[in-house]
């Protein structure tokens, strides 16, 4: 069996979302809808993205360079993404009130303290995969496939690790880091799906580490990696929870398009979730109107057609034979 495009593929953005509210399922996987942001994505997601190309060039062609240079290559990776997303490199005073920590000055004041804490690591790796897509098939299920991106992939201290650079403003005075994002690493689905798609391709894997920058006003220096390895057992669990949550999305899904509508009690609500660990669902104010988006003739105010489409967004086609 190989990969193409038309095959049936999920990664863990779609299959979180599910497990979070099936109706927030449908409305952003199957019907393509999001948030109208007037053509700009959240700053969170901005700023991650492009803390994270930014990375992409200081574990590349900022591995031998001098700290100085490195950050400049880093700076012109954020920069590249960050334009790219339709925002404003040059900030007003008022744009650096409305986006708070997540600034260019924030990044680069972060990326000069991040290159000199991972100066030793960073020259003396070497790096096997950067922003390395990943297919894994899942056994039973007839050419359906676990996706996703591993960030980057060393060669360091004598064991293979996958590094998934990972943001946040979750800030606690003790520590820097709040405690409870530190250690539920430990636990995510995610990083089960890293180490499990990374052991497939590099066997001699030791583990996943979570490389943490805290993105805040005043602390620039606080990084920590939590490395994560799950024995056997646990990864074989993950592969059984994955394939049960996948054939309920598949199973929904086609009964979906056999009815054209949520008569038949598909995608039904997860009302405990409609208010999360940071903020109300987004798409809370059609589920308080509606108690069935798939018969409304158009896509809502407030709401646009913009779908979710991985193959393109973790350049999938990397993988298939002939590219």
């Amino acid at each position: 069996m190989s990969f193409s495009k038309q095959s049936r593929y999920l990664d863990n953005t779609m299959i979180s979302t599910y497990k979070e509210c099936p109706r927030k399922y449908l409305m952003r996987h199957v019907l393509g809808w999001t948030t109208d942001g007037g053509g700009q994505k959240p700053p969170a997601l901005v700023f991650g993205s492009s803390w994270h190309a930014g990375m992409d060039e200081m574990w590349g062609p900022g591995k031998d360079e001098s700290i100085e240079n490195r950050v400049d290559l880093a700076m012109e990776g954020f920069r590249k993404q960050w334009e790219e997303d339709n925002y404003t490199f040059e900030l007003t005073m008022e744009q650096q009130d409305d986006l708070g920590a997540r600034t260019p000055g924030t990044a680069h004041e972060m990326f000069y303290q991040y290159a000199t804490q991972r100066d030793r690591m960073i020259r003396e790796c070497t790096v096997l995969g950067i922003e390395q897509p990943m297919a894994m098939p899942f056994p039973g299920m007839d050419d359906t496939w676990y996706v996703g991106k591993l960030d980057k992939v060393v060669d360091y201290a004598g064991g293979i690790h996958v590094l998934e650079h990972k943001t946040t403003t979750l800030y606690r005075i003790k520590g820097n880091f709040d405690n409870d994002y530190l250690e539920s690493w430990n636990s995510a689905s995610q990083v089960k799906g890293y180490q499990m798609m990374g052991s497939i391709h590099y066997p001699k894997l030791q583990d996943v580490w979570v490389d943490c920058s805290l993105v805040h006003k005043k602390v620039h220096d606080a990084f920590k990696f939590i490395p994560v390895s799950h024995e056997w057992s646990l990864l074989k669990e993950w592969i059984t929870d994955t394939q049960r949550w996948i054939g309920a999305i598949q199973s929904e899904t086609a009964e979906y398009e056999k009815y054209g509508n949520l008569e038949a009690g598909t995608f039904r609500r997860n009302e405990d979730n409609c208010y999360g660990k940071y903020s109300k669902c987004p798409f809370l104010n059609i589920c308080s109107t509606c108690s069935d988006p798939t018969k409304l003739k158009e896509v809502p105010a407030g709401y646009v057609e913009e779908r979710w489409e991985p193959f393109d967004v973790l350049k999938l086609d990397k993988l298939i034979k002939g590219n």
